[in-house]
C-alpha cells in the first residue's frame, strides 16, 4: 500500500514537471512547498542558482541580471537568454484543507509576443502608407490645379497671339473686309477672358501657399469689400517674400478694426532680414495702392520682418484684384 502510495505520488510530480508552464507553489512565509524542472530552470537564469525563498525570485524580477530584458509594452513579461517570452503571474489559491498558499506562474508567451509585435509593424507600416497616400492625393490635387491654369494660360496665350496676328495683318492691309471694329472686339473677347481667369485675391493668396507648402494664420475679423482684396493682396506680396528671403513656413495676419480703419500686421515664421529692406517692386507697388486709396504702410526690417498696413474702413471702397507677385 506504500509503495502504491508512492507510486502515485511520483506520477504526480512527474506530470508536474513535464508541465509546459513554469509552476512553483510556496507557503504563507515564502518558502517552497513545490516546483517543477521549468521553473527551476527559469530560476537558474534569474539567480544563477536554484531557488529557495519568492522574495529572492521577486527581487530578481524586479531587477533583472544582465541578458534578461523586461517587455515594456507588457507587465510582468521578460525576455530570456535563449529567446523565449515568459509572462509571471502570482495569485492565492487555498487547498481544501483551508490552507494557502502562493502559486507562481510564468507561461511561454513567445508565440503571442512576436504576433504583437508584427502586428505592432504592420500598424506602423499602414500608417506610412497612408501617410503617403495623404501626400499622393495632395500631389495629384496639386497636379490637377496645374495643369487647370496651364490651360488656362495657353489658351489666353493662344488668344492674345491671334489678336496679335490679326492687328498686325490689319494694320499690313493684307485683311479686305475687316474693319477696325472688328478687330476691337476680338481685343474685347481676349481682355474679358483673361480677367475671368485671374482668381480673387483670397483664393490667388490660399493656392500659392498651398502649392509653396506655408500655412496661413489669420487672426481677426476679415475687412468687407475692397479693404480685403488690398488686405490679401499685402499677404500675397509677404508670401512671395517670405518663401524667397526667409524660407518661411507660416504666414500670420492679425487684425484690428478702430473706428474708421483696419489694421493690418503681417509677419511670417521664417529667419529675419540681415539688413534694412529696401522696398522694390512688390512692395513700392503696394504702397502706392495703400497710399492712392488713403492708407499707410510701414516696413519693419529689424528685429524681424513686419508689414504694418492702415486700410480706411469705406464701405464703397474700389480696389482691383491685381496680383503683386514681384519681390523687394
Amino acid at each position: 500500500m506504500h509503495k502504491l502510495r508512492r507510486f502515485g505520488f511520483n506520477a504526480i510530480k512527474e506530470s508536474f514537471d513535464r508541465l509546459p508552464t513554469a509552476v512553483c507553489f510556496f507557503d504563507r512565509s515564502g518558502g517552497i512547498v513545490l516546483c517543477n524542472r521549468q521553473m527551476y530552470r527559469l530560476s537558474q537564469y534569474l539567480l544563477n542558482s536554484d531557488m529557495q525563498y519568492l522574495e529572492e525570485l521577486q527581487k530578481a524580477l524586479a531587477s533583472p541580471p544582465k541578458g534578461i530584458m523586461p517587455i515594456a509594452s507588457t507587465e510582468n513579461t521578460y525576455r530570456f537568454p535563449d529567446g523565449l517570452v515568459w509572462k509571471f503571474e502570482k495569485a492565492a489559491v487555498t487547498d481544501r484543507y483551508g490552507e494557502t498558499y502562493i502559486q507562481l506562474t510564468a507561461a511561454d508567451v513567445t508565440a503571442l509576443h512576436r504576433a504583437l509585435e508584427q502586428l505592432a509593424e504592420d500598424n506602423r507600416r499602414l500608417e506610412q502608407d497612408a501617410e503617403k497616400l495623404r501626400r499622393l492625393s495632395e500631389n495629384v490635387a496639386a497636379v490637377a490645379r496645374e495643369r487647370e491654369q496651364l490651360a488656362a494660360k495657353s489658351a489666353m496665350h493662344d488668344s492674345l497671339a491671334a489678336c496679335i496676328t490679326v492687328t498686325k495683318q490689319y494694320l499690313a492691309g493684307d485683311l479686305g473686309g475687316i474693319n477696325a471694329d472688328v478687330v476691337l472686339r476680338e481685343w474685347e473677347k481676349s481682355i474679358v477672358f483673361r480677367d475671368a481667369e485671374r482668381l480673387p485675391a483670397r483664393e490667388a493668396l490660399y493656392e500659392s501657399a498651398d502649392s509653396s507648402g506655408v500655412a496661413i494664420r489669420i487672426r481677426g475679423t476679415e475687412p468687407a469689400g475692397g479693404a480685403a482684396d488690398l488686405m490679401y493682396a499685402a499677404m500675397q506680396v509677404c508670401l512671395s517674400n517670405a518663401i524667397q528671403y526667409a524660407q518661411a513656413t507660416e504666414l500670420i495676419a492679425n487684425i484690428w478694426e478702430d473706428g474708421d480703419r483696419y489694421t493690418v500686421l503681417i509677419r511670417n515664421n521664417g529667419k529675419p532680414p540681415e539688413k534694412t529692406i529696401t522696398e522694390g517692386g512688390g512692395l513700392s507697388n503696394l504702397r502706392r495702392r495703400i497710399e492712392r486709396i488713403g492708407g499707410t504702410m510701414t516696413v519693419q526690417s529689424l528685429p524681424e520682418f513686419a508689414l504694418v498696413i492702415g486700410i480706411p474702413n469705406r464701405e464703397n471702397l474700389e480696389e482691383g484684384n491685381e496680383w503683386l507677385s514681384e519681390t523687394y
